[in-house]
């Protein structure tokens, strides 16, 4: 099941990044938060996705973003 919403910032509206096809059927899409950028593939476990499953030593405050020190830019 694909879920819009983040597994990091618990935001919603999360964007298609890609899409894995076979057979001309999706079996895995790659989303992104249009809010935190996290990244994942919706055939990933829960643990590593579902914001109620994921650690919260992994989340971030979405209404704070300016306190995290930013490693890439774009």
């Amino acid at each position: 099941m694909t879920t819009t919403v983040c597994g990091r910032c618990k935001s919603s509206g999360a964007v298609t990044d890609y899409q894995g096809r076979q057979d001309g059927a999706v079996v895995w899409t790659i989303l992104r938060c249009a809010t935190c950028n996290f990244s994942w593939r919706d055939s990933e476990p829960a643990r590593a996705i579902d914001p109620a499953a994921r650690s919260a030593d992994f989340a971030v405050d979405a209404g704070d973003l300016q306190r995290y020190p930013k490693i890439l830019q774009q």
